[in-house]
């Protein structure tokens, strides 16, 4: 048994290679210890950058609580991890011990925070603790946020390659050793997009229809706090130039990087990737799907899996007819318009048969050290 601690998140890991670790992170109320979110390798957004990311703070009033990142998609709508909303492995939040800010300077976190109140909590019904695949939930406000407080970003719903420009947002320390050197703004960082064969090296529940995966690359990541966060791209829409593609759900714990420390070399960031999920999104916001939603006219690059890959608006619709057809890894890099409702109902069900030996329990208690098991 190794025992390992890990930025403050419990986790308990059954596996034969590896295991997740969610990077939400933990508050201090009271007497209870704080650890800090954090962007590793990163610089401060801009002012007029991620102007629609969410501060997302859940306490429970007793001796549960964390912290996350969010999107505004909507008015009143907040996309954000499905493990952002529990405390444990089968506890969830209830609406009312969730808060809600639209910030670029980052709140005491010793401090109980006091915003925006949410009315209800969507967890996506396939998410569980365990694994981590799909890993998506609604907030929905109980007030719709002004434009001027924050403007919404719509989600990319095209499709992406080895060579597509990835930007996070997150607030933290600059240093993942360190927790002293922590910034008062919201930090950025640009990341590559890892292959299929990486991604399953690092995760063994990566599901690439369903998962993007950063590639590697030392001293760049999200880490603990930045769960839910936004993972944009550029689009060649002149109204909305910049997209959400995914948000943040877990790094790795392997034996290349046993400690399970964000910005190792190698060490892959995992996030939902976001457009097969958008009828599940639209339908359980009331929400248009098409009004939430942008994809470039035009896009071409290699794959996850190594291939080249060429669409157009008139390649589209064929595309989206041979997609189904294909392998996990052709398709990884290729979902247009991906319908959430078939993948609920299992017409692209997540494969998960690689993590069968694969047990993720997340315990209570956010901020005391991790354990991994590795068997």
């Amino acid at each position: 048994m190794q025992i390992v601690s890990v930025f403050g998140f419990v986790t308990l890991g059954l596996c034969a290679a590896s295991t997740v670790v969610p990077r939400n992170n933990a508050i201090r109320k009271g007497n209870f210890e704080a650890q800090i979110p954090r962007v590793i390798g990163g610089k401060p957004a801009g002012a007029n950058e991620f102007t629609s990311t969410a501060y997302i703070e859940m306490y429970d009033g007793t001796s549960n609580g964390g912290i996350c990142t969010g999107s505004l998609i909507a008015p009143n709508v907040v996309l954000t991890a499905g493990h952002c909303t529990y405390i444990d492995e089968t506890s969830k939040f209830t609406a009312s011990e969730f808060q809600v800010g639209f910030t670029h300077t980052m709140p005491d976190p010793m401090v109980l925070f006091k915003g925006y109140s949410v009315s209800k909590v969507i967890t996506h019904p396939k998410f569980s603790m365990y694994d981590l695949v799909d890993d998506i939930a609604l907030l929905i406000l109980k007030d719709s946020i002004p434009s001027s407080v924050a403007p919404t970003i719509k989600i990319y719903d095209g499709e992406f390659y080895l060579e597509t420009p990835l930007r996070a947002a997150g607030f933290g320390v600059t240093d993942p050793l360190n927790d002293t050197s922590v910034p008062t703004e919201l930090m950025a960082v640009d990341l590559g997009v890892g292959k299929s064969s990486l991604c399953s090296r690092n995760s063994d529940t990566y599901t690439p229809k369903t998962q993007i995966c950063t590639d590697g690359t030392e001293g760049k990541d999200t880490c603990q706090g930045d769960s839910g966060g936004p993972l944009v791209t550029p689009t060649d829409d002149k109204e909305d130039s910049i997209a959400l593609l995914g948000l943040t759900s877990y790094g790795t714990v392997n034996s290349r990087n046993p400690s399970g420390l964000c910005a190792a070399k190698g060490a892959s960031g995992f996030y939902t990737y976001i457009a097969p999920y958008l009828s599940w999104i639209a339908e359980e916001a009331n929400l248009d799907a098409k009004s939430i939603s942008v994809t470039n006219r035009t896009s071409s690059g290699t794959s996850v899996d190594g291939s080249s890959s060429d669409s157009s608006d008139e390649e589209s619709e064929s595309d989206d007819e041979s997609d189904s057809d294909d392998d996990d890894d052709n398709t990884s890099s290729r979902i247009t318009n991906v319908s959430a409702n078939d993948y609920i109902e299992g017409e692209g069900e997540s494969d998960t048969s690689s993590g069968a030996a694969h047990i993720q329990i997340s315990l209570t208690a956010f901020g005391v050290a991790a354990m991994s098991m590795l068997l």
